[in-house]
C-alpha cells in the first residue's frame, strides 16, 4: 500500500497551483451494483465573471461564464486489492462569444495489487481532450486576436511496484511511465510541440518506524519531440533527477513530506543551454486545531517551456489556510508565488502571483456551495504579457446524500 504522505504531497501541489482547497469536505454517497462496484456520482454546476478573459495588459474585457462539469467515480475493492475508473467532463458557456464554447473529457483507471505483504503494484492510466485558455499556452499575448481555441490530447500511464513489508526497516519501489501530448489544430505552431515522454524511477526507503521514512528517489524523463523546432534545433533532452527526502506521519498536528537534491537537463543539441543545479518538492500539513489546517507547498525545477527560450527555472511557492467555523460552514485562504526564469537567447522573467478567497457551505440535503474570488497577476520582462485579473464565482456541487 502507498504511503499516505505520497499522496498528501501530490494533492497540497494541486490544491495550492489550481484547485480550490475545501475544508468542510463534501463526502459524496454512492450506490453499491450487484457485482461489487461502488459507483459515485457528481454534478457540478457553476457561474463566475472573468474581467480579464483574454489575460491582456489593457483593453480588457470581461466575460460571463456558466459550467456544468458531471463526473461518475467506480471502485471494487477485493480485500487488500482496488481498481478504480473514473470519467468527468466540464462544459463551458460564454456570454458574449460562443467560438469560446467548449468541453473538455477526462478519463482515468487505476489497478491497486498487493501479492503478499511484501509485493504490491499500482498502474494508473489516463486520457484527457482539453483546451488551453485564452491568452495561455501557445496563444500567450494574443489570445484574442485568434478564431478558435487551441485543443490538445494528452495521456499519461504510470506503473510503481513496491518490494518489502511496510513494517519492515528497507523498502524499494521501481517507477515507470509514458506521457503523450498532441495538439488538434494550429499546426503550423503546435507540430513543434507535440511530444512524448517516457519514464524510468527507483527509490529506496529507509523507514525509521518512528512515523518517519527517509528515501532516495533517481528519475529519468526523456522528452522526445515529434517535429524539430522551427529553428532547426531539436528539442529533446535527457532530465535526470537524484533526490534525497523524508515522508512523515509522526504526530497528529503535523504530516509533509521534502525531497531535496540534483536536476540535470542535457539537451540532444550542443546549442541550446543544459541546466545543472539544486531541485525540491516540499509539502506539509499543519494542524494545530481540529477545525483549522495549514498547507505548505514548495517546489523548484527546470522544466521545458511552450513557446519560448531552451527551459525554464521555476520556483513555486504556496500557503492555504482553512478553517472551519461549524460542521457545515468553511472558509479557505491561499496564496501562491511563481518565479519564472527563462534561458536561452533572450532574457525573459515572469512573476506571477494569485491569491483565493473563499467560503464552502456544505447544505445536507444536496450537496456544497461554494463562493469564491480569486485575483492573479503576472508581472514579466515582456510588457505584452502582464495582466491582472479577477474572477468571483459561485459552484453548486450536487451529490446523493452519504450514509449516516
Amino acid at each position: 500500500m502507498k504511503m499516505r504522505t505520497n499522496t498528501i504531497t501530490t494533492l497540497l501541489v494541486a490544491l495550492g497551483l489550481s484547485a480550490p482547497a475545501l475544508a468542510v469536505e463534501l463526502q459524496p454517497g454512492s450506490v453499491m451494483t450487484k457485482d461489487g462496484a461502488e459507483i459515485t456520482p457528481t454534478l457540478q454546476l457553476g457561474v463566475s465573471s472573468n474581467d480579464n478573459f483574454f489575460m491582456t495588459p489593457s483593453a480588457t474585457q470581461s466575460r460571463l461564464i456558466w459550467n456544468i462539469a458531471p463526473s461518475l467515480n467506480a471502485l471494487i475493492e477485493d480485500g487488500p486489492d482496488s481498481y478504480k475508473f473514473d470519467i468527468a467532463s466540464s462544459t463551458s458557456f460564454h456570454n458574449k462569444d460562443t467560438t469560446d464554447n467548449f468541453t473538455q473529457v477526462n478519463v482515468g483507471a487505476g489497478v491497486h495489487k498487493e501479492f503478499t505483504s511484501q509485493h504490491r503494484l499500482d498502474i494508473t492510466g489516463d486520457a484527457d481532450w482539453l483546451y488551453e485558455p485564452r491568452g495561455g499556452g501557445l496563444t500567450e499575448g494574443q489570445g484574442s486576436a485568434l478564431d478558435e481555441l487551441v485543443n490538445y490530447q494528452q495521456q499519461n500511464l504510470t506503473a510503481r511496484y513496491e518490494y518489502g513489508a511496510q513494517s519492515s526497516k528497507a523498502q524499494v519501489a521501481l517507477t515507470a511511465g509514458y506521457y503523450n501530448k498532441n495538439y488538434q489544430n494550429f499546426t503550423a505552431v503546435s507540430q513543434y510541440r507535440d511530444y512524448d515522454k517516457p519514464m524510468l524511477g527507483v527509490i529506496g526507503y529507509y523507514n525509521t518506524q518512528a512515523g518517519t521514512r527517509a528515501f532516495l528517489e533517481v528519475k529519468q524523463e526523456n522528452y522526445q519531440y515529434d517535429v524539430i523546432d522551427s529553428n532547426g534545433i531539436t528539442r529533446d533532452s535527457d532530465d535526470v533527477k537524484v533526490l534525497l527526502g523524508m515522508e512523515w506521519e509522526a504526530t497528529a498536528v503535523t504530516t509533509g513530506s521534502f525531497k531535496v537534491g540534483y536536476q540535470n537537463k542535457d539537451f540532444e543539441s550542443n546549442l541550446r543551454d543544459n541546466f545543472s543545479g539544486l531541485s525540491w518538492e516540499a509539502a506539509a500539513v499543519w494542524k494545530p486545531l481540529t477545525y483549522s489546517t495549514l498547507q505548505l507547498v514548495t517546489s523548484r525545477a527546470a522544466k521545458d517551456p511552450l513557446l519560448q527560450g531552451d527551459y525554464i527555472r521555476e520556483s513555486v511557492y504556496g500557503a492555504t489556510w482553512q478553517h472551519d467555523w461549524s460542521d457545515y460552514l468553511s472558509s479557505v485562504v491561499s496564496a501562491n508565488y511563481v518565479d519564472q526564469q527563462y534561458s536561452g537567447n533572450f532574457n525573459r522573467k515572469d512573476k506571477v502571483k494569485n491569491a483565493r478567497l473563499g467560503l464552502n457551505y456544505l447544505a445536507s440535503n444536496f450537496g456544497m456551495v461554494t463562493g469564491y474570488v480569486d485575483f492573479i497577476d503576472r508581472n514579466s520582462t515582456q510588457a505584452d504579457i502582464e495582466f491582472d485579473r479577477v474572477i468571483v464565482g459561485l459552484n453548486f456541487t450536487f451529490a446523493l446524500k452519504g450514509n449516516e
